[in-house]
């Protein structure tokens, strides 16, 4: 009944937002429309995009809701919802209303697309259901959500279906899956590019996302040049995305806690290579492998072993598949105790894992120089820091 129940609300908001979208097209014929999919740096290729861009067209994008009851309710204008009844009983009372009252209208509407299964309403064809692009973007197939997929190719093939449905692509050539599934003849090659960008650290993972952006640029017919410098004027990236902090013992935090896939795990170990000893590898489970999951954690310990000189892990999987060189921890709480009474002075640390049950940055909070800086923390809001509460409180 539940899930019968959510069925209808979905097929109702994307009653709505369709009606919106269509309105919006009346008042602005010219409209584009964005859809940009793919394992990794979905929202990197977002906000990039949306950087380069906005200075000369009006943007919408819809950060922070890519899914399939994200997308619509981004589209009438909706804040994401606490997730609580009342929330979303407010959202069906008022999404009428949004036809007469929301009258914004933009230029471009970038898009991401996330899925998280081959089947309706979490998989693509749902989400082009709601939103048809004219644009497509097509960054990488990784094994992120895999438990919920047959294959590497079964993802790849969802995902491509939103490039074969667009008038043109841009897609990742480098990446095999990319290539073997898109059929789209339009399509135009992402060239990956390096971009420096103040007070962050961009990992190569970024140079795809930022070529993604620079090609997004261009079909809007803007200059190269102009939409790097846009780039490096405007870019910036949300917390938790390899922002750097200041910690205890003069040390360096590298903050990219707000989620965690092999590929960008990978690169940012690579990246932390480039440091100077003592350098601190913090890793939580890659959570959604499925069958992955095992040989996916095994090869990145090994790659931790040539990145870092200590490695602490956090979560079941790590602590299954992780070897014996790792400090291995079950939880977030355990981890920064051992960290806040072992650190050496002037160590690089790396922390990165997955959302839920990981919660890294509550980790960070413990090593900050600064407790002003917990506001450039991922997941502080009160319904977050309400859930880590109770899990915390259930497992200590």
């Amino acid at each position: 009944m539940k899930q019968k129940i959510s069925l209808l609300f979905l097929g109702y908001l994307r009653f709505f937002a369709r009606l919106q979208l269509h309105k919006i097209k009346l008042l602005n014929p010219k409209l584009k429309i964005v859809g940009i999919t793919g394992s990794a740096g979905k929202t990197s290729t977002l906000l990039a995009a949306e950087s380069a861009l906005t200075p000369n067209f009006k943007v919408k994008t819809n950060y922070g809701g890519n899914s399939e009851s994200g997308i619509p309710l981004n589209i009438l204008g909706f804040k994401n919802p606490d997730f609580t009844l009342l929330s979303w009983l407010k959202i069906a009372f008022f999404a009428p209303f949004k036809l007469l009252t929301n009258w914004e209208t933009y230029d471009v509407y970038l898009v991401e697309m996330g899925i998280d299964s081959p089947k309706s309403p979490k998989n693509m064809s749902y989400l082009l259901s709601i939103i048809k692009p004219d644009l497509g973007v097509f960054l990488n197939v990784t094994p992120v959500h895999l438990e919920n997929f047959s294959s590497l190719d079964q993802i790849a093939q969802e995902k491509a279906k939103l490039v074969n449905s667009t008038a043109t692509a841009i897609i990742n050539k480098s990446d095999p899956l990319v290539k073997k599934y898109t059929y789209n003849k339009n399509t135009i090659p992402i060239k990956a590019v390096k971009i420096d960008i103040p007070n962050f650290v961009l990992p190569g993972i970024y140079d795809i996302s930022l070529g993604a952006a620079l090609a997004i640029a261009k079909y809007f017919n803007l200059d190269n040049s102009a939409s790097i410098n846009n780039i490096k004027n405007n870019f910036r990236l949300p917390p938790g995305r390899s922002s750097i902090l200041k910690g205890i013992n003069n040390s360096i935090i590298i903050d990219s806690s707000y989620n965690s896939s092999p590929l960008a795990t990978s690169e940012m170990l690579s990246f932390l290579a480039s440091y100077p000893s003592p350098k601190i590898a913090v890793l939580g489970d890659m959570r959604e492998l499925g069958a992955a999951s095992k040989i996916s954690h095994q090869n990145l310990y090994q790659t931790a072993l040539n990145s870092a000189d200590i490695i602490i892990s956090v979560g079941p999987e790590c602590s299954r598949y992780f070897g014996s060189k790792a400090k291995k921890f079950m939880f977030w709480w355990q981890a920064s105790d051992h960290l806040k009474n072992n650190l050496p002075q002037n160590a690089t640390i790396l922390v990165k894992g997955s959302q839920n049950a990981i919660f890294l940055e509550e980790l960070i909070k413990e090593l900050l120089k600064n407790k002003s800086d917990i506001s450039k923390l991922c997941r502080q809001s009160k319904y977050w820091l309400k859930i880590k509460t109770k899990f915390q409180t259930e497992n200590s």
